[in-house]
Parts: structure tokens; sequence; C-alpha cells
């Protein structure tokens, strides 16, 4: 400074509150990173727990993150484009949508958003229209055109009660994900369900042909899908058999219709698969039976070194074709089973504690006859985390795993649920 500009003597005060601008800008960015939950490119699509940047500046429940952005002009300048990073429109909210939207794009907050996540709630009670449902979906629209890049598009439509749909409700759902597919060409996860929501139809269908749309426009550039519809029709299935890139994948209809074989198909389309879900659909009949089974080969076959998650129901009658998957997958790290009219016990896991040398977590859930004898052979010292639900016999012996943790791993997180998802032992 000029030698003739006279100085001012700090405060002790003053002087401790500038203590935070001598961190530097690349560690605060660090920490601001952990308060946000960690870079988006390394937090699954399905994350739950992700902040909400709109609930953030517009309820009293803020985030830890949000709250450092209030401190400084500098903090506020490196935590605003991780605060929204991830937006939530919670579309069964009673809101001044318009308003609200006016004040999203106006902000220009489109410019650090990389994830959105919408959710609807039916309820007949709140006398939804197909006037009121399209004026939110056009909002999420405008604002979506806002964004130079977005990374994830996540969508969930459910209902409250058991009631169907209003008929003029899925023709503007239908519109929405049209409309909103050229906003979406940088996408790289996707995660669609709509198969919580009871459709108009007495078959509980619900029909958007749209969604092919969308999946068509990231063909290039998706790399992990999760869709759970009703129905996914051939427009679709094409689509997805053209996204090349896949590692990721959870692909449920709640009906195969007379395509059940479009599963398999899909499966030898991904050749980068890494971690796949399956979900049967809720009505199994012989023709998927036969395509299941085909699947779980030729995973075994062409994907066994690749694959590190697993999520599979599991059968009695599977089981050889199981041990045979778990044979060639090395590099499991992730396994979670689901017994389908399982009686017996669990002589399968053998197999899993032989040959998954890098397995962290497992998860076992209606296996009702598996006993600690069985859970004894698996490789407790490299697991992170146990989830147990629905196993009778080991509920009946939970003090079992106690013994687990004093001579393995007192680190490790073992849960054990109920039918209901409530924890009986933690």
């Amino acid at each position: 400074m000029p030698q003739t500009r006279v100085r001012k003597k700090s405060s002790k005060q003053q002087q401790t509150l500038r203590q935070k601008h001598k961190l530097p800008p690349e560690l605060i960015t660090e920490i601001f990173e952990n308060l946000s939950g960690g870079l988006l490119d390394d937090s699954p699509v399905y994350e739950s727990e992700v902040p909400n940047a709109i609930e953030n500046h517009l309820s009293s429940n803020r985030s830890d993150l949000y709250n450092a952005s209030m401190v400084c002009s500098v903090w506020r300048q490196i935590a605003i484009p991780r605060i929204w990073q991830r937006v939530k429109f919670q579309l069964h909210v009673k809101r001044d949508w318009e308003k609200f939207f006016q004040w999203l794009i106006q902000e220009g907050y489109g410019k650090y958003v990389r994830r959105i996540q919408v959710e609807y709630d039916y309820d007949p009670k709140q006398e939804e229209t197909q006037f009121t449902l399209e004026e939110k979906f056009n909002g999420i629209v405008r604002f979506a055109e806002t964004i130079p890049s977005l990374h994830a598009f996540v969508v969930g439509f459910n209902s409250i009660t058991s009631d169907h749909i209003s008929v003029d409700l899925p023709p503007v759902m239908d519109s929405f994900f049209s409309n909103i597919s050229k906003s979406c060409r940088l996408v790289q996860r996707v995660k669609i369900h709509t198969s919580g929501l009871r459709g108009p139809n007495n078959d509980d269908t619900l029909y958007l042909p749209s969604v092919s749309n969308l999946i068509s426009t990231i063909t290039g550039t998706v790399r992990e899908i999760d869709l759970m519809m009703h129905v996914v029709n051939q427009e679709t299935i094409g689509a997805l058999r053209e996204c090349k890139r896949i590692d990721r994948a959870l692909v449920h209809c709640c009906s195969w219709g007379d395509t059940p074989g479009d599963f398999y198909t899909l499966l030898k389309s991904w050749k980068k698969i890494k971690n796949l879900q399956i979900e049967p659909p809720h009505n199994v009949d012989c023709n998927w039976e036969t395509t299941y089974a085909r699947s779980l080969q030729y995973l075994a076959d062409n994907c066994g070194e690749q694959l590190e998650e697993l999520w599979m129901p599991l059968r009695e009658e599977d089981q050889k074709l199981f041990c045979n998957l778990v044979e060639h997958t090395p590099n499991l790290k992730v396994l979670a089973l689901e017994g389908r009219e399982f009686e017996h016990d669990g002589r399968f896991l053998d197999v899993v504690a032989r040959t998954t040398p890098n397995l962290k977590y497992i998860h076992l859930s209606y296996f009702p006859a598996v006993t600690g004898k069985d859970v004894r052979v698996i490789n407790w010292e490299r697991l992170v985390q146990v989830n147990i639900m629905c196993c009778d016999e080991l509920e009946k012996h939970s003090k079992f795993f106690d013994r687990v943790k004093k001579e393995y791993c007192p680190q490790l997180d073992i849960h054990i649920y109920d039918k209901d998802g409530n924890v009986i032992e933690d």
C-alpha cells in the first residue's frame, strides 16, 4: 500500500475473524466437497441422502454447507456451485410454482446444476389437474434449458393411495419426457421409477412411450440406467440396446409381456456391464425362467471378470447357476440376494466365501432357514457391511454376530431388519 495512506491497527477480534481467509481456496474446496457429500461423479444416482438446494433456501432445515456459505463472500463463491449441484423438485408440495421457477431462472442457478430429481406423489385429495401438473413440468423444462451440462436425471412417480390416477395425467407425464429430452444430451445417469403409480386402467399399466425419446437422446453418453416401469415398449428396448457405454443397470418391467427375451438381448448389448441389478416381473412364467437361466449363464461366460456388484433373486432351483456365476466373479465387491421360496439352508454361501476374495458388502433377505453355521464360512474380516432381513433363524440367534464382531472385525457394520425394514439389531 502507498506509504502516504494511514493504516489502522486491527483489533484482536478483527484479526481472529480474518483467520478464515488464510485457508487456501483449494483446501476450503476440499472441505466443502466433504460437506456436500463428495463429487457428483462418485455418487450413485439412487443416493437418497443428498442435500437439496431448494430446501436449503426455502426451509429452516439447512445443510452444513449452506450454513458455511453464509460466513463470508469467499466461502460463498466456493460453496454455491456445490450447493446447487443437486436439485430436487417435489411436485406434490404446495407452492407458487410459477413465481418459484421465475426466481430459479433469474438467479442463474442452472449453470451449477448437474443433477435434477423430480418427485411426484399422487394424492387424489389434492385434485391435481392436467393444467396444474403441466405448469410444474413446463417450469422444470424451462429451468433445464438453462443448465449447460446436466449429468444425472432422476424421476420418481408414486401414489400415496391404491387409487388409479386421473386419466388426463399420463399424457402430461409423457409430454414431460419428450420436452426435457433436448436438455439431457450429456446425461450419464438416468433413473425413472414409475411402477409405484397405478395407471388409469384396471390392469395398472402406465404407458409412457416418450421415455424412448429420452433414451434415444443419450445413447452416446449414458453409463447408468435405472428403469422401473409398468411397460417398456419396443422403442425403449431398441434405444437401450444402443447404449453401449452402460456399466450399471437395472431394467425392471412389471410385465415383459410376450417378449421376456428382451432382457437377455439387453445384457448382450452391454459389453461393459460391471454393476447389475436383476428384478423379475411380478408374474414369473416359464418364458421368464428360461430367459433368467440364459442370462445367468451368459454373465458367467462373458462378464464374470468385470462384475463388481450383483443384486439378484435366488431360488433353490437356480443355486447351481448362481454358484457357477459366482465362481466366475473374482472381483465381486457387492452381493445382494433375495430368497424366492427358499426353504433350505445356505450352502451356496460356501461358494461365495471361496470365490469372492474382494467382497466388501453382503445383503441377505428372505432366507428363513439360513443359520449361523451357514454364514460362518463367510470371510468376515474382509467385509465392511452386512445387512440381514427376514432371515428367521439368524434373527433368533442374533448374538452370533456379536462374536463375529469380537473375533473378526470390531468396525464391521451389521444390521438386522424385519420384513417392514425396521432395525431389530444394530
